[in-house]
C-alpha cells in the first residue's frame, strides 16, 4: 500500500492520542487553541454545538499484554548511550554523563521533533536510549510517583498509549523497531522513595493498534465530550473556562498529580 502524503492527513501527536483516550472534546479544545495561536485567527473546535456527552471515550484500548511494572531506580548501565534528548523539556533527570551521550541526527528536526511522514504523526520523547544490545528505547519522564494500584490517574492505558506512540516515532525515524518503550516515574515530591518505571512492549500488534487509533480519531467528526470528575478535575480547557460540559471544577492538585 502506498504511503499517504503527510499533507493529506490531519497532523497528530502522542499528546492527542492520550487526551482523546480520556475525552475527545478536550483534545479538540487543545487543538483549536493551538490552531488559533498558529494562524492568528479564532479557530472553533470541530465538536458541533449541543453535542450530547458520552459516558466513555470511543477509543478502543491498546494491547496490554506486554506491560511490565518495576519499582526502584531504572537499570541503565555504563555501556548504554543517550542518543536523543528533548532540550525543550525542563526537569528531566540527568541519567547519562557527557561521555555516555552520542546524539543521533536521525532523531528530530532542527527543533527536536521526530516526524513520521507515513502516519502524519510527530512528537518528542523525553529521551531515547541505545542499550548495550543495540535496542533503542524511548523514555517518557514523569515527576510523580509510581502508584501501587493501577497508577491512579495515569492508569496502565495511559502508559501504554504514550509508550507505543513514541516507539513508533523512533521506528519511523531510524528503521529500527524498539522492543519496548519506558515511562519513568521520578517521585520528585517524595524524594524518590517511590520511583519506578513501566515497560510497554512494542511489536506488530501495538503498531496495528496505533494505525487504527489514528484512523479512528481522524474520522471522528464529533469528538464528543466525556464529562466525569476524573477527566474534568485536571482538564486545562476546563481551568480556562473553555469547556461547557465540565462535570466538576478544575482542581490544580489533581492536574499536578497526573504529570501529563
Amino acid at each position: 500500500m502506498a504511503a499517504v502524503a503527510l499533507s493529506a492527513l490531519e497532523h497528530m501527536t502522542p499528546h492527542d492520542l492520550v487526551t482523546y483516550s480520556r475525552c475527545p472534546h478536550e483534545m479538540e479544545l487543545h487543538r483549536a487553541r493551538q490552531a488559533s495561536a498558529r494562524t492568528g485567527s479564532d479557530i472553533a473546535p470541530k465538536t458541533p454545538p449541543g453535542t450530547s456527552p458520552e459516558r466513555h471515550s470511543p477509543l478502543f484500548s491498546p494491547p496490554m499484554h506486554g506491560v511490565q511494572v518495576f519499582e526502584g531506580r531504572i537499570d541503565f548501565g555504563p555501556l548504554d548511550r543517550l542518543i536523543y534528548l528533548d532540550r525543550g523539556e525542563t526537569g528531566i533527570p540527568v541519567l547519562f554523563s557527557p561521555e555516555q551521550t552520542t546524539l543521533d541526527s536521525r532523531l528530530g528536526d532542527s527543533n527536536g521533533t521526530i516526524v513520521d511522514e507515513e502516519l502524519g504523526f510527530a512528537g518528542r520523547p523525553d529521551l531515547v536510549v541505545r542499550r548495550v544490545d543495540g535496542d533503542l528505547v524511548p523514555v517518557e519522564y514523569k515527576a510523580t510517583h509510581l502508584f501501587h494500584d493501577v497508577h491512579g490517574f495515569h492508569g496502565r492505558t495511559f502508559d501504554t498509549i504514550q509508550a507505543i506512540a513514541e516507539c513508533r516515532l523512533v521506528h519511523a525515524a531510524t528503521g529500527h523497531r524498539p522492543s519496548h518503550g519506558v515511562v519513568l516515574y521520578g517521585d520528585s515530591a517524595g524524594d524518590g522513595r517511590r520511583e519506578g518505571w513501566v515497560e510497554v512492549a512494542y511489536g506488530e500488534s501495538e503498531e496495528h493498534w496505533l494505525r487504527a487509533a489514528l484512523t479512528q480519531i481522524r474520522t471522528d467528526r464529533v469528538r464528543a465530550p466525556v464529562p466525569a470528575e476524573r477527566n474534568c478535575a485536571g482538564c486545562e480547557p476546563n481551568k480556562e473556562g473553555r469547556c461547557h460540559y465540565a462535570a466538576t471544577h478544575y482542581d490544580p492538585s489533581l492536574r499536578a498529580a497526573t504529570g501529563v
